[in-house]
């Protein structure tokens, strides 16, 4: 990174930290008439705690929808020709440009807010009155496209190419969708650096950046900010990219929420436990009741009771089975075992009390102990008889 790069970022991280939305609107809405300013505050959550609506206002002033609706144009009108009386909003206006520009002129709505926001000292009404001078005070430059199919709700400079966008997004998603899972971002972004797209495009993507040198960060940063974009793919609950479509990513079914309840938890649950922290993690607003929860566990292979109602997953090294069939299993890949062996092992699978393992190791008619003290699979009579059998008729044959 040039010097001067390094200048530019240190001034525009000065700038937003000392960018206050609140006070830079509040020097705007002083030109206004007392009721001008009140249907404005009022109908953008602006130092209120909810948006009113057109009639709710109307009923207060005893007027039509129609004529509280002209007021808030007006108004906005007049604050517009303000505009460039004021040097603070050529400032405020100067930032969001510049940090549009880092994004490659394109950045989806929570990720941009996330961005001033983070720099500034909090405020509860800072977020709807950064919204409010984007969209309605600053030059046209800066504009909001609403939400649609393809994309989330986005801001962007004039200048910036959409159907370039489009391009970009579609071949990380197609990468996405050729791995089959969701995928770490360092890794997308890896992936797509190799891929065909990006080396013919290579000097198109870094002329996106206003960076005299672009670094792969600065890369990087356009790449995630187009990616933020598209409505085909997000981020799930582990922070990885994967396709909207896939149930891992954005959960409907009541299976997939336990299934990634467990995955987060990384531990086995009791189902009533999953079912509260899929409440809590609110995934779509759903309630999820422990009995529905415990029904698909049970029925589900992947899911492994391993304690009372308590469940891991399989893919965890968990396999079904009472602590007698875990202890069988345990011998026949280990061999012979004492008991705190075998103890310690089954607890590694089985959430149970080690007094339930010793029971299980006593009352089992398949499991013996040595002259060394260590357990081990008896071989059954019958297939000792079978096997001398055969011995003695091969003997026969012999002869």
């Amino acid at each position: 990174m040039s010097i001067l790069d390094q200048v530019r970022k240190n001034k525009f991280k000065e700038g937003l930290s000392s960018f206050n939305p609140v006070e830079t609107l509040g020097i705007l809405l002083a030109n206004l008439a007392i009721k001008e300013k009140d249907v404005l505050t009022r109908r953008f959550g602006l130092g209120h705690p909810k948006r009113h609506t057109l009639e709710e206002i109307g009923q207060s002033y005893g007027i039509t929808r129609e004529r509280v609706r002209q007021i808030e144009n007006l108004s906005i009108k007049k604050l517009k020709e303000l505009r460039d009386l004021k040097d603070d909003i050529k400032e405020a206006e100067n930032l969001v440009v510049q940090l549009l520009e880092q994004y490659g002129g394109v950045m989806e709505e929570t990720f941009f807010l996330e961005n001033v926001l983070n720099y500034m000292i909090t405020h509860p009404d800072a977020e709807n009155s950064l919204m409010f001078l984007a969209e309605h005070i600053f030059s046209d430059n800066i504009n909001k496209v609403y939400q649609d199919k393809e994309f989330n709700n986005l801001w962007k400079l004039g200048s910036s190419d959409v159907d370039f966008l489009k391009l970009v997004i579609t071949e990380m998603v197609n990468i996405v969708e050729k791995n089959g899972e969701p995928v770490k971002l360092e890794d997308l972004m890896e992936q797509f650096k190799s891929s065909e797209f990006y080396i013919t495009n290579k000097d198109r993507i870094m002329s996106l950046t206003t960076m005299l040198e672009a670094t792969e960060d600065d890369i990087n940063k356009i790449l995630e900010s187009y990616l933020r974009a598209s409505r085909k793919i997000k981020q799930d609950i582990f922070d990885n990219w994967g396709l909207i479509s896939w149930g891992i990513v954005k959960p409907k079914k009541i299976n997939d929420k336990i299934y990634l309840t467990l995955k987060r938890g990384g531990r086995p649950m009791h189902f009533t436990e999953i079912a509260s922290e899929i409440n809590t993690n609110a995934f779509d607003g759903k309630i999820a009741y422990a009995p529905t929860v415990h029904n698909e566990l049970i029925l589900d292979p992947k899911y492994v009771l391993v304690g009372r109602g308590i469940y891991a997953l399989s893919e965890w090294g968990y396999k079904p089975g009472n602590v007698a069939d875990v202890i069988e299993e345990i011998l026949n890949l280990e061999g012979p075992l004492t008991k705190d062996q075998i103890i310690d092992k089954v607890l590694e699978r089985r959430n149970v009390k080690r007094s339930t393992v010793y029971l299980s190791l006593m009352n089992s008619d398949k499991i013996k102990k040595n002259d060394k003290s260590r357990y081990f699979i008896a071989k059954e009579p019958v297939a000792e008889a079978v096997a001398e059998q055969a011995v003695e008729a091969v003997a026969q044959a012999e002869v």
